[in-house]
């Protein structure tokens, strides 16, 4: 990763200038100790299950893998002078660990269950492929079934989370087998994971960065979402970035802690484990074709099943008007603009984000450019946004028709796209001048926030 620039990012290295001899030794002496006292400040900082921008910030880069490439790049733009963002916590990878080391499952009731309802169910059904959302709900139904059964008879759950995960994927990666066995491997872990109670600690490091959240939101309670952090994502040349599952407008802390729940057990999804398998799948195709196994070797160590690391990142959600994405560069072409690389090119729809980033819309697109004299110039081309994504009050987002008088109506202002602008070359200054991709939203008060940022993956790579 880009080595960060922004001066709040540094550690203030200072030292008082001072005459003689014994002084230099004394302050060497003292400088020692205040080194000494930071290290194990930062130790200290590693070893908590619940951390704050500020906390992964002072650990550096390392803390990716506690808390993942999401949580750590919004903990970086949240140090970032004039750029707003919303209230966060990261749950560390450590307490994913935790569950998976203290969590006991019955392995035999588990692969009964799972033989059974899978067998019942025709995966080939046009209506079960239709409902996105069939995967997750079998799944959750199982692992409830199986709870109350180990609630009756707590005996049967022997085995050690880990150990009948690693059994249940072992050879996954290099197997022949087709997409309905890897989707029953699949279930089997998330079912197993979902039987698990949360070891007490680590629910509490849920119900804690919720508490936190809302403390300094000055609310009761605040809407969040939960999404995950894989370690590496968004920072690794294949990024997780939306392979797990995300929730939106989560509402209290028991709703909190069963979403993190819900999130360790997305990390063996169908779409991570097949991303993985592919991944090494096509390392290895490489090493026979140039006979390195070098790169087989990797892949399998960086990609493994039994690696998977999952961090999670809580973030208060705002109500937006108006959302969208934001890159310091073409998309299409990698253009960065002027000699100044000041070229930020804008997406922008009504409502949530999701309706952009999922290209449910066609969003209203915005090129801000700077003249020589840094007054901005920008270019503008009309979408057609005639849905938006907005939060439901029973919980979760709906889709809703947007009003007929403001489809070809302009989302933002131009000067609200020059604010964008300014925020987004203040994020890419942070990382080094390399192209970024953020993600932003302005609220019913014309606030603007930015809820996400990461190194773009495609034409930094070409571009290097």
């Amino acid at each position: 990763m880009a080595k960060l620039q922004d001066s709040k990012l540094k550690t203030d290295k200072s030292a008082t200038k001072t005459a003689g001899k014994h002084k230099v030794e004394d302050m060497n002496a003292v400088s020692g100790s205040k080194a000494t006292t930071k290290a194990d400040k930062d130790k200290d900082l590693t070893k908590k299950l619940v951390l704050t921008g500020a906390d992964i910030v002072t650990i550096g880069e390392e803390s990716e893998i506690l808390v993942g490439g999401k949580n750590y790049n919004t903990a970086v733009i949240s140090q970032v002078e004039g750029v707003r963002t919303p209230q966060f916590r990261a749950i560390s990878a450590l307490a994913f660990h935790q569950l998976l080391d203290e969590a006991k499952v019955s392995g035999s009731l588990i692969r009964k269950a799972v033989d059974k309802e899978y067998a019942r169910i025709d995966w080939n059904d046009p209506e079960i492929n239709k409902d996105s959302e069939f995967l997750q709900k079998f799944v959750r139904n199982l692992a409830k079934e199986i709870r109350a059964s180990l609630e009756q008879d707590a005996a049967q759950a022997q085995t050690k989370l880990r150990s009948f995960i690693n059994h249940v994927v072992e050879g996954f990666a290099t197997s022949p087998e087709g997409i309905d066995n890897l989707r029953k491997r699949s279930v089997l872990v998330q079912v197993a994971i979902l039987s698990a109670p949360l070891p007490k600690e680590v629910e509490e490091s849920a119900r804690q960065a919720y508490r936190e959240i809302c403390k300094e939101a000055g609310e009761d309670s605040v809407p969040v979402a939960v999404r995950s952090s894989a370690a590496g994502e968004d920072s690794r040349k294949k990024a997780f970035a939306g392979l797990q599952d995300t929730y939106l407008n989560i509402v209290g802390e028991d709703a909190v802690a069963q979403a993190y729940h819900w999130d360790c057990a997305s990390a063996y999804n169908l779409r991570s484990m097949t991303y993985r398998r592919e991944a090494i799948l096509d390392a290895m195709a490489k090493t026979e074709a140039t006979g390195d196994e070098s790169f087989a070797e990797k892949a399998k160590e960086e990609w493994a099943i039994e690696n998977t690391s999952l961090s999670v990142c809580l973030m208060r959600m705002i109500n937006p008007v108006i959302s969208g994405t934001a890159f310091s560069a073409d998309t299409a072409t990698g253009c960065r603009g002027t000699d100044r690389d000041d070229l930020v090119s804008i997406d922008v729809s009504y409502g949530l984000g999701e309706a952009v980033v999922g290209g449910i819309v066609t969003p209203d697109k915005y090129e801000v450019f700077q003249r020589d004299d840094g007054e901005p110039v920008v270019i503008r081309h009309m979408g057609c946004k005639d849905v938006k994504i907005v939060y439901d009050d029973k919980g979760g987002t709906k889709k809703v028709p947007v009003p007929e008088n403001e489809i070809y109506r302009w989302s933002i202002p131009i000067s609200t796209a020059e604010s964008i602008a300014c925020g987004v070359r203040a994020i890419t200054r942070t990382y080094g001048g390399i192209i970024m991709d953020t993600e932003f939203c302005i609220d019913n008060e014309g606030e603007l926030w930015f809820v996400q940022a990461r190194p773009e993956t495609r034409w930094n790579e070409e571009l290097e």
